[in-house]
């Protein structure tokens, strides 16, 4: 039945489902959380475990899309090990990813929704929205730089100098997204110059 339907209705079908699904689950989470916590002294603020674990799976989505744009020209010219790695963990993501480039904006219409949209349905949970809209930011940046690139004369592109360009945007992709999860995982604010200081702006000026 649902294949007889036009793709951009089971796309928002898909997105309302997920909607639905992924606020249940938090709220679930979120309140079976607090209850272990003193009201007493309960901050609205305070990181908890679920807001650690909710704000990591909006990175794989920037984390994709520099993969795309930079990793699978220069990955091959890695060492065997490096390449075997990536082939076994992230590759089989990444092709679904190129194969289904909708998914992309669907996710990112997802977040937007949940974390960014006024009067979201997610709780105010000033971590988690930080984490998210760095992410955001970090997937829109992402895609600029990539377009940019694939932009540039092919002759640059594969000569040195445009190997060296594309490692040195691979790794900031890679390092900046590292970086951010591990502080995630830490509870603590990324401190990213310029993007988690605009984040930090955007969030300021909602609350």
């Amino acid at each position: 039945m649902l294949t007889s339907l036009p793709l951009p209705f089971i796309a928002i079908i898909a997105v309302c489902i997920t909607s639905i699904i992924v606020i249940t689950i938090y709220q679930l989470l979120n309140s079976t959380t607090q209850n272990n916590i003193d009201k007493v002294n309960f901050n609205k603020n305070s990181v908890n475990l679920i807001d650690r674990l909710c704000s990591i799976p909006a990175y794989g989505l920037p984390l994709l899309e520099g993969l795309q744009n930079f990793g699978q020209q220069i990955l091959p010219d890695y060492p065997f090990s490096l390449m075997s790695l990536y082939k076994t963990t992230l590759m089989p993501l990444v092709i679904v990813y190129v194969t289904h480039p909708n998914w992309a904006f669907i996710v990112f219409l997802l977040l937007y929704y949940l974390f960014v949209k006024p009067n979201s349905p997610i709780p105010n949970r000033p971590f988690l929205k930080f984490n998210v809209i760095q992410a955001i930011l970090l997937f829109l940046i992402n895609s600029l730089l990539g377009a940019t690139f694939r932009a540039l004369p092919i002759e640059f592109r594969m000569s040195l100098y445009g190997l060296m360009l594309c490692n040195t945007l691979f790794w900031f992709v890679l390092l900046t997204i590292t970086y951010s999860v591990i502080k995630s995982v830490q509870g603590k604010y990324a401190k990213i110059p310029v993007i988690s200081q605009a984040v930090k702006i955007q969030i300021d000026n909602r609350n």
